[in-house]
């Protein structure tokens, strides 16, 4: 049975013109998925009657858009047991350990959050497109969120908390303004970034929770989110993350999580407020 999103059209003035496609692009809908629309079978009602992408729209019309046109995605299957924290028909959080990459790569193609995801809800929806909200790196443990439709994806604004145990003590909060560059070799992102002049502006707030003899457990809110972010810009000040092997010394894994997370449903409108506890080896 195919499954439908429904919009009742409450405004056409911020459109470019007033058709479906339109209505679309101004949901932040992406040209592929649109693409998959007007080749899929009966992929869009008005007002109960199907009809093309190019269908003028007016207000108070009801538009159904289906959730999944598009292939499903196309990765190994992996096994393992995902810690669900919160599920509903447009989302599914979990919490992901330290040391699981969330996406497959040359070294965890059959060992990654995405394919347990896959497998997971392949047993649900057969069309379904892995649509991660923010991936945390690999070393990173904490609350990954997976939109189960792209208006669900779309429309999520999300405030996230992390920690950290970083080398040496804080004493009081402070703000690192460094711009992070990418570096690009022979056309390929080279994994480690550096603070540059030329990078994109990056700002992390830090808060000093509670010092130990030789580390600090530090909160951090983010007004950017480039990749390895907090790790850089923690090192670049004498404080690295303990166990970062990129930017610190290396251990099992960098003692950083992604915590805490706050956003509204795009749906329902409630207030969704989630928090993990810290993993056994932090031993704070």
């Amino acid at each position: 049975m195919l499954e439908y999103e429904k919009f009742k059209i409450e405004s056409i003035k911020n459109l470019k013109q007033p058709t479906v496609y339109f209505f679309l692009k101004n949901m932040k809908c992406a040209e592929n998925y649109i693409k998959n629309l007007r080749n899929a079978p009966n992929s869009i009602k008005l007002n109960g009657e199907v009809v093309n992408i190019r269908a003028k729209i007016s207000q108070n019309d009801v538009l159904e858009i289906l959730k999944s046109p598009n292939k499903s995605t196309d990765i190994a299957l992996c096994d393992g047991k995902l810690d669900i924290l919160y599920e509903d028909d447009d989302y599914l959080i979990v919490n992901k350990p330290h040391n699981l990459s969330c996406t497959p790569n040359r070294s965890h193609f059959y060992d990654n959050l995405g394919g347990q995801v896959m497998k997971y809800m392949l047993e649900k929806d057969k069309n379904f497109v892995l649509r991660i909200v923010g991936r945390l790196d690999r070393e990173t443990a904490g609350i990954v969120v997976i939109a189960k439709n792209v208006f669900a994806y779309n429309k999520i604004k999300l405030d996230k908390t992390y920690y950290a145990l970083c080398e040496g003590n804080i004493e009081s909060p402070f703000t690192i303004d460094k711009p992070i560059l990418t570096v690009v070799k022979d056309g390929i992102n080279e994994h480690k970034r550096i603070i540059s002049k030329e990078g994109k502006p990056s700002i992390t707030h830090v808060f000093p929770v509670k010092n130990y003899e030789n580390t600090c457990l530090v909160k951090f809110k983010l007004e950017t989110g480039r990749t390895h972010q907090i790790r850089l810009h923690m090192s670049s000040c004498g404080h690295p993350v303990v166990g970062d092997s990129i930017y610190g010394n290396a251990q099992e894994h960098a003692f950083l999580i992604l915590k805490e997370i706050y956003f509204e449903h795009f749906r329902t409108k409630q207030q969704i407020d989630i928090s993990v506890p810290f993993p056994d080896d932090w031993k704070i």
